[in-house]
């Protein structure tokens, strides 16, 4: 009875860690290019369609004919227009016209950083503006003092949650190989290191909804910029859950 519920054991957290590495690798590849997959995969989406149209309301003197890219080819942060849609991943963001896939990607990063992406859509939408808009452009956004024109706030903490996500990607791996091995004291060592997977992709996944919460304040027709969910976010909370119902088992098998 003992070798059957530790093999029943040793299955069970294999597959379950196995399905969380397998969502956490679809979180990484998120928004690294306008392909099908990594195109459907996001933290967010920022719709900036109605923009331009607040811009005019607010200031009927205002030429925001310029405002938009009119080729989805121009790269981005240069100045050359606002997209139409903006969507955020682990390393990159894209920003698309037509729809999700007619568009450029670009890293999302900070001068000093290795790799890891920062979730700040006011300041890459800043910089594509035109330059003879951006005033205009940064007084509109900036009149709601909502957290979406927080930068320092959301590259902080934005970057905060995706080393955790990064981390628990490492730590999933570490326990599903270690697992693999039916040894006691490996089981346990893998058991721990799945423990610490659920512990950073809580901590990361928490502070990312909140980041976001905070971020969707600027929805509204005042403003022509809405901040959408994206699936990427929902699963690490998935893999979460799922992780969570691993740990138990590893220690049940070192048993």
């Amino acid at each position: 009875m003992g070798l059957a519920l530790k093999l029943i054991s040793i299955l069970i957290y294999v597959l379950l860690t196995l399905s969380s590495g397998v969502l956490l690798i679809f979180v990484n590849i998120s928004a690294i290019s306008t392909d099908l997959v990594p195109s459907a995969l996001k933290f967010i989406s920022v719709d900036t369609s109605s923009l331009g149209q607040q811009l005019s309301i607010q200031n009927g003197e205002l030429d925001v004919s310029t405002l938009y890219a009119n080729d989805s080819e121009a790269a981005l942060g240069q100045s050359l227009g606002v997209r139409q849609e903006y969507y955020f991943g682990q390393y990159s963001y894209c920003g698309t016209i037509e729809d999700r896939r007619d568009g450029v990607c670009e890293l999302a990063r900070d001068a000093d950083s290795h790799f890891i992406s920062r979730l700040d859509p006011y300041t890459y939408i800043i910089e594509d503006t035109p330059e003879n808009l951006k005033d205009a452009v940064r007084q509109h956004l900036e009149a709601s003092q909502s957290t979406f024109t927080s930068s320092d706030y959301l590259r902080e903490y934005s970057a905060a949650g995706y080393w955790l996500i990064f981390l628990s990607a490492i730590f999933t791996g570490v326990a599903l190989f270690a697992g693999l091995i039916p040894i006691r004291y490996t089981i346990s060592f893998a058991g721990v290191f799945c423990l610490l997977a659920f512990l950073t992709v809580t901590v990361g996944s928490s502070i990312l909804t909140a980041v976001i919460v905070k971020m969707r304040d600027v929805n509204g027709d005042a403003l022509g910029v809405t901040v959408h969910y994206g699936v990427s976010l929902w699963l690490v909370w998935i893999t979460t859950f799922v992780l969570l119902c691993a740990v138990p088992f590893y220690f049940v098998a070192s048993n």
